[in-house]
Order: structure tokens, then sequence, then C-alpha cells
């Protein structure tokens, strides 16, 4: 009876915010709307008056008290609050602290046992996210065992128990991992921060699940972060591989497809469908988006604390990057939900000042302002996706059958030679270049002679000397992706003397004039 009440509850409740667009909900990461007096009521009416639908609120796991629900008291008060105002709640369920982070068979059963106690609890609530950034340190250790990645196979083994104890519970629940952090810098040795980067942190767990000889999915969405990588940068910058900003959506869906592809976890829109396991969306798994969002310049601001931390923007420029943030989520056609992280501005300047509301709840321009604004976002588009760039980059795939090119231009436009000859320091070489790490094996031939050279480039390039006797010749390059190799690209190259950037031939150097002699 349960099971049914919170069905037809949570299809109520999916029917309404459905209804509002034909897109990814739009929303906040928000939790003072747990903590605020009112039960996040005055939150939720600005959340009404921006026509967003979806908060995601965090909730936590103490290992020391692991059936005890945190902050029960304040998810009481802040549920039938968020319901009155037709809010959508999305729970981030994660360890209290890192070094809580579940590890073992045992511990992850304890944990994803106190997920199935949280949504039973709160039977309004149809969206739960396992975990929170576990590819970095501060909410996940040991990221590392030695110089081998370790979350991700203990995130396998957290996913796979929390999918089938929420599933068992109720099948109509969304289960969604795992709220990837987009950097990471793959350094077991790093003095601080050593962390891992999200589409090698992907790449592992894929292994993980694989290993385990799993036949069922491990998630039904898969979320992420998109903060921007310098807090100035503009949204169309995103990262370069392997993190992975807003606008590389594309790479993220390779990276779960290389992961994925022909097990029982679903592959996402796009892409050859599984051929075993289904879900609740059908073939397919979905992406989620819970946080991302840039800091404004808050000098001189009452109610503010402290120095900032990041270089920041102005309220102009900060409206300007939301408006585009929801044109990209409406465009973006794997997307389920998109929040910004914060609705309201944290006071202490060491932390997040991203909100579209100020300390004192007055609106930032981001929030209503024309042209640029969320809320204006929103109406504009009207739950579709507005064309032109987003459109471009929203249905855009790389290759599952090929190594990714270097594009040069945004979004996805010029694509740069795998190979190309250059002259350095008197000596030829074969410069190999691409949109993503690779191995590579080489074939020079110069008549009936042929030699041989393989290496990687983790950093999507190298460069390897000709031989000696073989600068007439050609150069056959196998590259092959270093998340999938199957995944293979093959160039041919004519060793012959570089062409300059117009196809030319370089000019030979002009002699110099001697001087007369006197």
């Amino acid at each position: 009876m349960n099971k049914l009440v919170a069905a037809i509850i949570g299809v109520l409740a999916l029917v309404y915010v459905g209804a509002a667009a034909a897109g990814p909900q739009i929303g906040f990461a928000e939790d003072a709307t747990k903590y605020a007096d009112d039960g996040g009521s005055k939150l939720f009416d600005e959340m009404n008056k921006l026509q967003t639908t979806t908060n995601r609120v965090a909730v936590f796991w103490n290992a020391d008290a692991p059936t005890s629900i945190q902050d029960q008291s304040f998810l009481d008060r802040m549920i039938p609050v968020a319901k009155a105002h037709h809010i959508q709640i999305v729970f981030a369920i994660y360890p209290l602290k890192a070094t809580q982070a579940p590890t073992t068979q045992a511990a992850a059963d304890s944990f994803c046992n106190y997920a199935v106690t949280v949504m039973q609890r709160y039977p309004y609530v149809r969206k739960a996210i396992i975990g929170n950034e576990p590819n970095q340190p501060r909410f996940w250790q040991p990221i590392w065992n030695g110089s081998t990645p370790a979350s991700p196979a203990a995130m396998e083994v957290v996913l796979a128990s929390c999918y089938d104890k929420l599933k068992a519970f109720d099948s109509t629940l969304d289960v969604i991992g795992v709220g990837l952090s987009p950097r990471g810098n793959d350094d077991p040795g790093a003095s601080s921060n050593s962390s891992i980067s999200p589409v090698r942190w992907i790449k592992a767990l894929g292994d993980a699940y694989r290993s385990s000889g799993r036949q069922k999915p491990l998630f039904d969405e898969w979320s992420w972060h998109c903060y921007p990588n310098v807090n100035t940068d503009e949204v169309e910058v995103g990262y370069a591989w392997p993190n992975t900003g807003c606008v590389n959506a594309a790479r993220v869906k390779l990276a779960l497809w290389d992961a994925f592809n022909g097990t029982a976890q679903p592959t996402l829109p796009g892409y050859p469908a599984s051929t075993t396991g289904t879900t609740l969306f059908g073939n397919t798994s979905r992406m989620f988006i819970d946080e991302t969002g840039w800091q404004v310049d808050t000098t001189g601001l009452a109610g503010y604390l402290n120095a900032e931390n990041v270089p920041v923007i102005g309220a102009a420029k900060q409206a300007e990057d939301y408006e585009k943030l929801v044109h990209l989520a409406n465009c973006e056609p794997t997307l389920t939900a998109f929040h910004i992280f914060h609705e309201i501005d944290e006071s202490d300047r060491t932390g997040f000042q991203s909100g579209v509301l100020r300390v004192d709840f007055s609106e930032w321009p981001s929030a209503l302002a024309q042209p640029f604004s969320v809320q204006h976002a929103i109406v504009a588009d009207q739950g579709a996706c507005s064309g032109g760039v987003w459109q471009t980059l929203g249905s855009f795939l790389y290759s599952s059958s090929a190594v990714t090119p270097d594009y040069a231009a945004f979004p996805y436009q010029s694509a740069q030679p795998y190979a190309a000859t250059k002259v350095s320091g008197g000596g030829k070489y074969v410069a190999l270049d691409a949109g993503e790490g690779f191995t590579y094996a080489i074939v020079f031939k110069n008549g009936s002679q042929t030699k041989s050279a393989a290496g990687a480039a983790p950093r999507t390039n190298a460069t390897v000397k000709i031989p000696t006797g073989f600068g007439g010749g050609t150069a056959t390059i196998v590259l092959k992706a270093e998340t999938n190799a199957a995944r293979a690209t093959t160039v041919t190259l004519n060793l012959g003397p570089p062409t300059g950037s117009n196809g030319k031939k370089p000019p030979k150097p002009k002699h110099k004039p001697k001087k007369p002699k006197h």
C-alpha cells in the first residue's frame, strides 16, 4: 500500500512539473530552504516568481549514526512547504564527512539502507542522487590506492547496492549517480587536492562495473557538476580534456558510452542502444546537472564577510551567463534538470556568491532582468531549444568509432588534422594531435624500408622524430582512444617537406647580399 501511495504521489508531482515545460527542469541547488525558519517559503516564492521548478537539497549520512536521518526536523518542515509551492525536491544523499565514504560492501549496504529510509519518509521526493563529487578528496576518501584509482570501484559497489535497494522499495524512483566534479588532476602524488578527472573517473567506474559481472544498471540518470574552470571564464570556454564544463556534454556522453556500451547499463540517446537491460526511461539513460554557478562581485555590499577567494564577475555579466546556461540546458536533449548553485548568496565570501539573490533577499539582475536573466530565458524558451549555437552544441555527438579530433573553434568547428610534419631544431618530426588522450603506433616507410614507433599521448598530443632516411617517405599512423581502444583512427601522412599555413611549400630563405669589399 505504501508503495502504491508513493507511486501515485510521485506521478502527480511529475505531471505537474512536466506541464511547466517540455525541456529540463530549471532550478537551484539550495540548502537554505532546508534551514530557513519558514521552511523555505520565501525562497520557494522566488522560485515560483522566476518560473523555476526544482530544488536539489543535500541529505547527509553520518556513519556514526547510520540510521538517523540528518536534519530530519528541518526536512520535515521544508517538504510540505516545497509541495505547496509545487517545487520538485531532489535529494543528494552522501556522507557527512569524506572519511566516512563507504568503501566496503557492508558500509555500502548501510549507506543504501539509509537512502531507502530517507525516501520512505519523504514520498513526495522522487529523485535521489547517490554521492557527491566522489572524484574529489573533499567529499570522498580514499581517492587512490597507491597510483590506482580507488573511489570509482568503491562507488560502483555503492551504486549497485543503492539501485537495488531503492528499486526494491519503489521501482518508480529515479536513482541518479553521482554528482561528479568537473575537474581532477589525475595526480595521486599531488601535495593537495589529489583527484581524478571526470572522463577518467567514468572510465574506471565502467571498468569496475564490467569486472563485477553485474547484469543490472547502476543508475537511471547521470549527474555532474559544471562550474567554470576559472570564475571569469565565458560559458563557451568549458574545459580541456579530460575535464568537463557545461559546454562539454558531448564529452560526458562519449565517456559514458565508452564505459558502458554493450552492458546492462543503458547508453545515452544518440548512441547505439545497449543490448541488455532496461530502465524507467526505456533503453536509454539521461543526464542531470545538479550544480553550476558563476560568482558575482559583492564589493561594498552590506551583509557579506571576509575577502573574496576567486576573481569575480559583474552583476550584468552573471545575468548574461545565466541566460546562456538556461538556453544551453534547453538545447541539450539528454538533460532532465539543470540546477544553479545557489539561489541566495552565502554571506561568507570564502563560500559561494553565485545566487540570483543577495544575502538580504534582494534580486541580482540574473534573477529577472531584461534582456538577460534566468526568468527571461525560461520565458523565452518555454522549454524548447532556442536554436542557434546552443542547438548546434546540443545536437552534437562525437563518433563512437573514431578518435575525437581537436576542434579549433566553438562549437565543434574546424577539426584539426591528427598528424602533420614539422621541423624543429634541425630535425623533422610527426606532430600528433587529438581532442582526447590516445595511444599511437606508427609505421614509417620509404621504398622497401620500414621502421616503427609507438607510445601514448595522455595530454592529447605527441611529437615523434622521423627516422633518418625516411623524410621523403610516408607514415601510417593508428591512433586509439585512451578510454576505449575500439575507437581508432588511421591516417597516412606524406613525409615530404612541411607545408606552410596556406598549404604551399614555405619559401626558401633569401640569401643576404654580400657586402662589397672596400
